[in-house]
């Protein structure tokens, strides 16, 4: 039981390999000189395309960047004004107090001397934060200011590479379509050209059929 069990394994181990051979034969189907030129126009307008879409890509790109940099110098010009404003608040502010507390420091009375030079101490420590502070936001202000010109200038840059290449790419594509038209319609005439089969070529049981409905009809 177990031989005959093992040898129909092999038999059909054997089958099957016999026709794997047979049916990759069957599966590699070369192209005909026709359907190779056509694949070659198909790659050729898809080629073409890509092209297209790089180039449309890079400039949509470049567009973005100069949207955003003129959005951002606008932002920044507004924020250069109220830090400048800051600023100089401060230094008014700062001055003002300072003139008031000096005069303090002249007095006869001792006590208010020296209550007012600790106080000038304490100014001077709270405007030099204050004043630092204000430079820094007016610092951010014109770093924003300044990226958003660089980014106007290197979208400027891409817009100009993008349609450099756009219009070369756009010509390729017309002329790898029209060759494309081309391939297709005279395919498509070769196809209406086709000789119709001989008489001879019918099958003879269609041929005997056609033959008794014309016996009939007569």
């Amino acid at each position: 039981m177990k031989r005959k069990l093992i040898f129909g394994m092999i038999t059909t181990a054997v089958i099957i390999l016999l026709q794997i051979p047979v049916f990759a034969q069957n599966t590699d189907v070369e192209l005909s000189r026709e359907e190779m030129a056509l694949q070659r126009a198909q790659e050729k307008v898809s080629r073409a395309e890509a092209s297209v879409a790089r180039a449309s890509e890079t400039i949509a790109y470049g567009d973005s960047l100069t949207t955003a940099g003129e959005q951002m110098m606008t932002e920044a010009k507004v924020e250069i004004k109220t830090a400048k404003d800051n600023l100089a608040g401060v230094n008014k502010k700062y001055s003002a107090e300072k003139k008031g507390l000096e005069k303090d420091t002249k007095t006869n009375d001792r006590i208010q001397r020296d209550k007012a030079r600790e106080s000038i101490r304490e100014l001077d420590a709270k405007y030099r934060i204050d004043k630092r502070a204000a430079e820094e936001q007016l610092k951010v202000a014109n770093k924003k200011f300044d990226q958003g010109k660089s980014n106007i200038a290197k979208g400027k840059e891409k817009i100009k590479a993008g349609k450099g290449k756009l219009k070369p790419a756009e010509k390729s594509l017309a002329e790898a379509n029209k060759a494309l038209t081309k391939l297709t319609g005279e395919t498509m005439q070769e196809d209406k050209d086709a000789v119709e089969p001989d008489s001879d070529d019918v099958d003879p049981e269609v041929k005997d059929k056609k033959n008794k409905k014309k016996r009939k009809e007569q």
